[in-house]
Parts: structure tokens; C-alpha cells; sequence
């Protein structure tokens, strides 16, 4: 059985702003890099092979402090650019509120530039079997975002889809056995500081 835990970066100021942010390579904020270390807390209590990341600096800073915290070298973290954040095209920098139902109907007429959801699921998904593929047994840690992590779930089992809100460092666990991907939980978050949950 090999073991995969998908975990969304720390907030950025576009989160705690409610823009759309897709490839634009924006940094954590400060409760982003507290989150991060919120996370890396959480998953040094289990033991990890490796770590593999969206190659987007919210991304790869999330992973450097998992990575420190589970005693695995920053150097080892593997980037891989098919758990990059969706193309949002003409939405990316727009406020969430204008637009994100028109992204949420996966509409590229309304929104042109938009990768559309079944791109996202055949990458997001050649990127998890070339993990299972070229370590089978191990438990992975991959750090992406929002919409790559719907993404996978989605592909394995459709009663998930786009819709389902990600919280900021959550931990979403599948595994690989028998040939078959399985959905095992889905945002794990409640060692993560979330205002928006705390209000």
C-alpha cells in the first residue's frame, strides 16, 4: 500500500482577501507561515518517505517547514509542476465574489484562459500515478493547493467535486492498493489556526 497525503499551502494575503490566485507565485503571510508550521507539527507525528510540491513559492515554503519538522532535507523535496495550481485565466486577480460561479460552472466561454476541470483531474491524476508507480510502499507527502487537491479527489471518486471548500494547510489522505486509489479523509484541519472558522 502506498500512501498519499495531499496538504494545502498556508494562507496568502489573495486568500485572506478573497481574490481568485492561480499561477500567480504569491507568497505566505504571516498566518500562512504559521499555518505551516501548524501543519509540519501535525504531520512530524507520523513518520514520511518523501515530499513532492507544487513548484509555486506558497507551495514550496508550506513544504520546507513539513520537511524540517520531519527530518527530511529541504534539498530532498521533489517539484513537480502537475500538482501546480489551476489555470484560472481571465478570473486570476479578480475578487471571488464577481466571478467564482462562473469558474465553479467550469464555463471557459465566461471565463477565458480557464483550464477546465476534466485538465486539471488528468494531471493531477498522472501525477499520483507516477508517485504510486515510482515508490510503491511509501508514505508521500505532496503539497499543493485548493483546486489540485479537488482535483485528485475528484478523479477517485465523483461524489467529490470542485466545490468542496479546502481549508488553508489542511491534510487530505489517500491510499494506493490494488491497483485502486481510495479517498481515506478529506480536510484535516483542526490543528490549523483559522479565523474564519473561529469567528
Amino acid at each position: 500500500m502506498t500512501e498519499l497525503c495531499l496538504v494545502r499551502h498556508g494562507q496568502t494575503d489573495w486568500n485572506r482577501l478573497e481574490i481568485i490566485q492561480g499561477r500567480e507565485d504569491n507568497p505566505l503571510n504571516a498566518l500562512g507561515h504559521q499555518q505551516a508550521e501548524e501543519s509540519a507539527a501535525f504531520l512530524s507525528q507520523e513518520t514520511w518517505d518523501l515530499i513532492v510540491s507544487s513548484p509555486l513559492t506558497r507551495a514550496v515554503h508550506t513544504a520546507q517547514a513539513i520537511a524540517t519538522a520531519c527530518g527530511i532535507e529541504h534539498d530532498a523535496i521533489r517539484l513537480d509542476e502537475r500538482f501546480i495550481e489551476r489555470e484560472f485565466g481571465a478570473a486570476s486577480g479578480q475578487p471571488v465574489k464577481g466571478i467564482y460561479e462562473a469558474v465553479q460552472a467550469d464555463d471557459e466561454r465566461r471565463v477565458p484562459g480557464l483550464e477546465s476541470e476534466d485538465e486539471m483531474r488528468a494531471r493531477v491524476l498522472e501525477g499520483m500515478e507516477h508517485l504510486v508507480e515510482m515508490y510503491p510502499g511509501k508514505r508521500i507527502i505532496v503539497v499543493c493547493h485548493s483546486h489540485a487537491i479537488k482535483a485528485a479527489l475528484s478523479a477517485i471518486d465523483d461524489t467529490y467535486t470542485f466545490r468542496h471548500a479546502m481549508r488553508n494547510a489542511c491534510s487530505n489522505y489517500i491510499i494506493h492498493q490494488h491497483g485502486q486509489f481510495e479517498v481515506k479523509a478529506i480536510n484535516v484541519a483542526d490543528h490549523i489556526t483559522d479565523p474564519a472558522i473561529m469567528k
